[in-house]
């Protein structure tokens, strides 16, 4: 009966309304809570406007754009054992996905649109680990190379010989980890399953990257460092914004603790090649056993705003890469200079830092985390103690 139709017709449109009106609502400010990490290894829970342009795409992956120039090492341990070996394609046969409104690359734009709902988590999942060739595609010195995004010229040898002096008082909090997409998560594996709030993506903090900044704060902490780790959704309910949100949250936390020299931004990546096949990035099992790789990603002023000290930023990435090179080679994947700035204008000493992509289990990402840390907290110490 017609009445009967319009009447499902008038419940859709009620439905789709409601479900608009959800995705919009901003998150409870006040919710806000941070884990408190401190040298002796406790940790104690207190309460605690960028443009489109500014915000890190969710599939950034450069070195697949440009992969002519890096060498893909192929791992055998697969997800999937049925994989076909014609699947297993070199590193230069794979594509940079733009997941958007198609605007990245040249022009610079960023999105941080989700992975499509077209996503299965039960796709293949092949793993690579990126290392840099030494041809002089990229600039380079003394084995960290850096992939330049932007269209500044980087001297890596000056910056390599320059003094970093790290903000912040010698007295209270170091570290800052936050999460401007906390949400972000892993391939599920083993117990590790969860309830998604959109693919690879959960408000779950036990299976998300709040977990894996637990383990670099856990990290830092044990090695003598003391860290404050904000485990704010800044990306739920609503994604856009999403660095807006992060910017107030530093803002608030570097006014409140002057002490802070490090602030960390802890994300994770996304690869996808072709026929929507998923790469993961793993570390050799000479550095550790099921381990995702890391990279640093240094923001300039390029797209907009001031951020003068971005060279300085880029100088205190080398220092950390270059101790991951020596300690575990192949963990960390060659540094990325991107256009926008992610907030590091706020503090000298502020990166982002990719764990992983969303093809890596959360074991493995945990795993990097906490070798990262582990190598880079007494590169950070020595630089406070001489600030």
């Amino acid at each position: 009966m017609k009445w009967v139709k319009l009447l499902r017709r008038a419940l859709a449109l009620f439905l789709a309304a409601v479900a608009v009106w959800l995705l919009c609502v901003p998150g409870d400010a006040d919710a806000t809570t941070q884990r408190i990490f401190t040298p002796n290894g406790g940790a104690k829970t207190a309460d605690g406007g960028l443009g489109v342009w500014e915000r890190l795409i969710v599939c950034q992956s450069p070195y697949l754009k440009a992969g002519q120039v890096l060498v893909g090492t192929q791992q055998e341990d697969t997800v999937s054992a049925d994989t076909p070996k014609n699947e297993k394609k070199e590193l230069g046969e794979l594509l940079w996905t733009d997941r958007g409104d198609g605007s990245a690359g040249a022009s610079g734009a960023e999105d941080d649109t989700p992975l499509p709902s077209s996503a299965p988590q039960s796709q293949n999942v092949i793993a690579q680990t990126l290392l840099p060739a030494s041809d002089g595609s990229y600039p380079s010195s003394g084995g960290v190379f850096l992939y330049n995004r932007t269209n500044q010229t980087v001297d890596m040898e000056t910056l390599a010989q320059a003094d970093i002096t790290l903000n912040g008082d010698k007295i209270g909090p170091q570290i800052l980890i936050i999460h401007t997409h906390a949400t972000e998560s892993y391939t599920k594996a083993g117990q590790d399953n969860y309830q998604e709030s959109d693919p690879y993506r959960t408000t779950d903090d036990a299976h998300n990257v709040v977990r894996v900044g637990d383990e670099m704060a856990a990290a830092f902490a044990q090695a003598g460092l003391n860290v404050l780790h904000d485990r704010t959704l800044h990306d739920y309910p609503n994604y856009n914004g999403a660095y807006t949100r992060s910017r107030e949250t530093v803002e608030r936390y570097l006014e409140q603790y002057p002490s802070i020299s490090v602030v960390l931004d802890v994300h994770r990546d996304a690869i996808m090649g072709e026929n929507n096949t998923i790469y993961k990035v793993v570390a050799r099992e000479s550095v550790a056993e099921n381990c995702a790789q890391v990279m640093l990603v240094v923001g300039t002023e390029e797209a907009g705003g001031s951020h003068p000290n971005w060279r300085q930023n880029l100088a205190f990435a080398m220092a950390l890469e270059r101790q991951l090179n020596m300690d575990k080679p192949t963990l960390a994947r060659p540094i990325t200079l991107r256009k926008s700035h992610y907030n590091q204008q706020l503090s000298v000493g502020s990166l982002l830092v990719e764990v992983g992509t969303h093809g890596n289990t959360l074991e493995e990402a945990v795993n990097a985390a906490r070798a990262f840390a582990e190598s880079a907290a007494p590169v950070i110490s020595e630089l406070l103690a001489a600030s």
